[in-house]
C-alpha cells in the first residue's frame, strides 16, 4: 500500500509550491501539453451514505467505489475500488466500456465476469450500492523516481448530478473556489527535501475527501 497525504492550498501557496517543486519533479508524461488533464468520477455509495459517514467519523479502514474517465472520453472508463487504511491506500482497477459503465449505473447485469466488476454488479443489484454524485476536477501532476513520489494539484473541484455524468460538459458548479487540493503519494519514505518544500508553505491538512465535499454540495443544493 502507498502513503497518501492531502492538503488544501490557497492560490498563493499553490503558485509558490509549484515553482519550487518544478526544480526537482518532472511533469506527468500522461498529461496534456499544458501539464493538466480533466478527471470525471461517478461515486457509488449506499442509501445511507455509509462511505460518507465512515470518512466523517474517522473510520480507519474504508473503501470507495467509482467509475472514472479522463478528458471527457467516456468511451474508455475505469472501474476503481480505493481502499484506505490510515494514510495508506491501495487501488484496484478494471477497464470498462461506456456501455458497461452505464449498465452498472443502471443496475443491469451485462458486465463480463471480471473480479471487481462482478463484485460491483452483485452489490449494485442487491441495492447495496448505487451512483450518488459526479465529481469533476482538473489535475496537474508531477513525479519523482525516489520512493515513486507523485505530487498532484487538483483544481476547480465541482459536483454534479449522476444523470449528467455521460452528457454534461466538464465543469459543474465549483465547490472550493480558487483553492487547490494538494495530494502527495509515495511508497515508503517521502524524500526530505520534498517534505520540507511542502512544509515551508504551511498547507492545511485536508480533513474531508473530494467525494464527501461534493456529496455535501449536492445535498445543500437539494435543501438538506
Amino acid at each position: 500500500m502507498r502513503h497518501e497525504l492531502k492538503y488544501i492550498l490557497t492560490p498563493v501557496q499553490y503558485r509558490v509550491l509549484k515553482d519550487r517543486l518544478k526544480w526537482f519533479l518532472k511533469p506527468d508524461p500522461h498529461a496534456g501539453e499544458n501539464g493538466e488533464y480533466a478527471i470525471r468520477s461517478i461515486y457509488f455509495d449506499t442509501d445511507s451514505l455509509d462511505a460518507v459517514w465512515e470518512k466523517i467519523n474517522g473510520v480507519d479502514k474504508r473503501k470507495k467505489y467509482r467509475i472514472r474517465f479522463y478528458n471527457g472520453n467516456a468511451d474508455r472508463c475505469t472501474l476503481e475500488c480505493k481502499e484506505k487504511h490510515g494514510t495508506r491506500i491501495h487501488k484496484i482497477s478494471e477497464p470498462l466500456t461506456r456501455e458497461e459503465a452505464l449498465a452498472l449505473m443502471q443496475r443491469e447485469s451485462i458486465l463480463p465476469k471480471r473480479e471487481l466488476s462482478g463484485q460491483m454488479a452483485l452489490w449494485v443489484q442487491k441495492s447495496q450500492l448505487h451512483p450518488v454524485v459526479t465529481v469533476d476536477y482538473v489535475r496537474e501532476a508531477y513525479i519523482y523516481p525516489v520512493s515513486n513520489v507523485r505530487v498532484t494539484f487538483d483544481k476547480r473541484l465541482s459536483a454534479g448530478r449522476v444523470e449528467d455524468a455521460f452528457s454534461a460538459p466538464l465543469g459543474f458548479p465549483n465547490v472550493l473556489g480558487e483553492q487547490v487540493i494538494l495530494e502527495v503519494k509515495y511508497d515508503e519514505v517521502l524524500p526530505l527535501h520534498i517534505s520540507r518544500l511542502i512544509a515551508d508553505v504551511q498547507p492545511v491538512n485536508m480533513s474531508v475527501s473530494k467525494y464527501v465535499m461534493c456529496v455535501e454540495k449536492r445535498l445543500a443544493e437539494k435543501g438538506f
